[in-house]
């Protein structure tokens, strides 16, 4: 149980970080406690709120979830309305001075506060430019597009990069596995992902095909960045498009069934003819 309380401590200074948010929060908490005689606030500002923090903190509540899951538990400090109470108790406070110019000299230090507690989210290197009003990489939605039939939802196997926005994009296409492998600490495994990431320069076209033909996928998605070792033409492929850097390959065993139900639409029929 000390290494659970410890565990918790972590989070909560990893969560402060290098900034003083949570002491602004105590801060801030204490004052409303003292100070609000709202019903109604108390309830959601205040007695909301320290349920919370009492839930965190009690031991055996952080040991059933570091249980569950240890890397998320800090997620229940989210559910934490932390900025609704820190702006509110800012204009508490304001409402507490009569003169206006005591209210703007308020008004200003929490401001500054609130300001040098932070970072410009914008300068974070996880932070880019939009390119699309889906704010996600153009190459995702271009592959999806590409990959898209109008009559079936294809199973379609693509790079680890594109796995994490493929799903805000569409649900029109399945894939043999999804995010959630790419994080180590779920130990997810699968044979056709080993085979598709396992060379950092080149796919073996021989095990890629194998592979994706037992996980049912029709489709297969390579990156130009990667050599080929073999041709997925000698494996029963064509070449369907080439999109933003990546080859899109059909499965000629799955063209020639989808076509015969009249699944495929005329540009796969094109290609593939």
């Amino acid at each position: 149980m000390i290494k659970v309380m410890k565990a918790v401590a972590e989070d909560i200074l990893l969560y402060n970080n290098k900034s003083f948010l949570i002491p602004l929060f105590l801060i801030a908490l204490l004052f409303l406690w003292r100070t609000e005689k709202d019903k109604k606030v108390r309830v959601v500002l205040l007695y909301f709120v320290a349920a919370l923090g009492v839930i965190f903190l009690c031991p055996l509540y952080a040991w059933l979830g570091m249980k569950i899951d240890a890397d998320i538990y800090y997620r229940v400090l989210w559910t934490m309305p932390i900025g609704m109470l820190v702006c509110y108790s800012v204009v508490r406070l304001m409402a507490r001075f009569r003169r206006f110019v005591s209210k703007v000299l308020v008004f200003i230090l929490a401001l500054l506060a609130i300001v040098i507690n932070g970072d410009l989210v914008y300068t974070n290197t996880f932070h880019i430019r939009s390119v699309n009003a889906h704010h996600i990489p153009q190459q995702v939605i271009d592959v999806a597009e590409a990959l898209r039939l109008d009559n079936y939802r294809p199973i379609a196997v693509l790079p680890a990069e594109l796995l994490p926005f493929l799903r805000q994009y569409t649900a029109d296409l399945f894939t043999p596995y999804g995010r959630n492998i790419l994080e180590p600490s779920w130990t997810f495994q699968n044979e056709l992902y080993d085979a598709m990431q396992g060379d950092l320069y080149a796919y073996d076209a021989v095990e890629v095909a194998r592979c994706a033909r037992n996980q049912h996928c029709a489709f297969v998605v390579l990156s130009s960045d990667k050599r080929i070792k073999g041709s997925m033409e000698e494996q029963g492929y064509f070449l369907f498009r080439f999109v933003q850097g990546y080859f899109i390959y059909m499965d000629y065993n799955y063209y020639w069934v989808y076509k015969e139900q009249g699944l495929l639409d005329a540009d796969v029929i094109e290609a593939g003819g």
